[in-house]
């Protein structure tokens, strides 16, 4: 996802009304120029809905860890064969395929608990958004506890090539991940700011 964000909308007719949008919802996050870009990839050319361009980056995020995920099998499998006096190399790649696994099923979870939150109700809104937020930061903790792993091998314990392209994955998904919470984080106090207004006290 390399590139200017001008050259983004070559093959994209954005509505410039949701573009603008877009770049809005983008401000709220950590990488904001990795953020339009996905985004501008991604999202529906005339969305202006704060819940669809977070489900959108979920969605990214979820996709670019399930493509690290069996890059890492790959990694696996290739030590097995080939290199399996490296107890190290196997043991670091090993760990960081159980802790990318583990993100793909927090992201999961998150995807499918976004769809709910209009679906059950203003009741249910601060427990689902409560899991999302919780399962996110699962992801990032797994994702630099991964890298970690891997700059702990050192320069000579692993192909230089191959430990390059997992952490670079890795970091991907760490970065588009962040961007996701930060989009929820902003939908989700728009949200209640919007709804909550007289909900509560008089409420049995």
């Amino acid at each position: 996802m390399k590139g200017a964000m001008g050259s983004i909308n070559t093959n994209r007719l954005m509505n410039p009304r949701t573009m603008t949008f877009v770049e809005t919802q983008c401000r709220r996050t950590r990488y904001q120029e990795l953020c339009v870009r996905t985004l501008s990839n991604y999202v529906n050319a005339t969305s202006q809905d704060p819940q669809e361009i977070a489900q959108v980056a979920l969605k990214v995020s979820l996709a670019k860890a399930i493509n690290t995920k069996y890059y890492i099998m790959k990694v696996c499998k290739e030590f097995n064969q080939i290199n399996k006096s490296n107890k190290n190399n196997n043991q670091a790649a090993k760990d960081c395929l159980d802790q990318i696994s583990d993100g793909v099923s927090q992201l999961t979870n998150s995807v499918k608990e976004l769809q709910h939150l209009r679906l059950d109700g203003e009741r249910a809104f601060e427990w689902h958004q409560s899991n999302v937020q919780t399962w996110l930061s699962t992801v990032l903790t797994d994702a630099y506890t991964c890298m970690e792993g891997m700059n702990n091998l050192g320069h000579a314990s692993m192909g230089g090539k191959m430990k390059a392209m997992i952490k670079a994955k890795v970091l991907n998904v760490a970065q588009v991940t962040s961007n996701a919470l930060g989009l929820f984080n902003g939908f989700a106090a728009r949200h209640k700011a919007s709804h909550h207004v007289g909900y509560g006290k008089n409420k049995p």
